[in-house]
């Protein structure tokens, strides 16, 4: 076991599928859910998330061994500073935000003897709640991890419980984080989103709609008040990446514009070999 007391704050899809592989894992013990909803919280116990839940962030936190934070990615720096007197010495803390220079940055709020890793699981769905959590969420997926100098223990008895939920830990600077996810997550979900959008009242003619448009655009259908705080936080670098994105997209309209067949069938080569060599690793 390697946290006897957990609390899990934002115990949804995320929050609650670690506490499920980590409990089935064996390296959690006690999970303690803390959640603003009746309703999940009744849920997060049925589903086998919590042993137990409370909707008071300060009384959960206070003999925890670990604190895993899975809200909104908005309320990650005002739930540190919340839970930052009530904490014990030695009590690591992490979470679970698709953004990181600025939960990183605010972590320097919390005491000394307590400490924080930063993390972002590379899995989720385009459906949430903790109904929807799974203990099998991890497996396989990239877990990126980013702490301080100073935390090398909780860095590595976090390491060992990613591995144990079936994840691949890998370590990262909080910039290249951002700014990586900008390209790899953030503009995708914001491309899949202008597509569908752009069909205007084509979405609706069924007979005309195959599983490609279906697989490009499904994670449009991503819950839109967590989608519109990731992109409000990382905004700078999603700026960047779009601008990259519309430059290629630029190439396809000179080319057809021209109907220069030859550039089509560079672009659509580069397209498919990059495609390709992502799904070598």
């Amino acid at each position: 076991m390697l946290f006897e007391r957990v609390t899990v704050i934002g115990i949804g899809l995320i929050g609650g599928s670690f506490a499920l592989a980590g409990r089935e894992a064996g390296v959690l013990g006690e999970v303690v859910g803390v959640a603003r909803s009746e309703r999940t919280l009744l849920e997060a116990v049925h589903v086998g998330a919590a042993n137990r839940t409370t909707p008071d962030a300060l009384e959960a936190v206070r003999d925890a061994d670990l604190v895993y934070i899975a809200t909104p990615v908005a309320k990650i720096a005002e739930t540190l500073d919340r839970i930052a007197p009530a904490l014990k010495p030695g009590c690591v803390v992490t979470d679970a935000g698709s953004t990181k220079r600025a939960i990183m940055a605010a972590a320097q709020c919390l005491p000394p003897s307590v400490s924080f890793v930063g993390g972002h699981p590379m899995a989720g769905s385009e459906r949430g709640g903790v109904c929807e959590a799974r203990s099998h969420l991890f497996h396989g997926r990239t877990y990126l991890l980013m702490s301080a100098t100073h935390v090398h223990d909780a860095l590595a008895r976090l390491w060992e419980v990613v591995v144990a939920i079936g994840a691949r830990p890998v370590l990262v600077e909080a910039d290249t984080h951002d700014r990586l996810v900008a390209r790899t997550s953030h503009l995708p979900h914001l491309v899949a989103s202008a597509l569908a959008a752009s069909l205007g009242e084509t979405c609706v003619q069924r007979d005309f709609i195959g599983d490609g448009l279906r697989d490009t655009t499904r994670i449009a259908e991503g819950p839109v008040s967590v989608w519109r705080e990731i992109l409000m936080e990382n905004a700078d670098e999603v700026l960047v990446a779009l601008d990259e994105f519309l430059g290629e997209a630029d190439r396809w309209r000179e080319a057809l514009a021209a109907r220069d067949e030859e550039t089509v069938v560079d672009l659509l080569t580069r397209g498919r070999d990059c495609r390709q060599r992502m799904g070598e690793q």
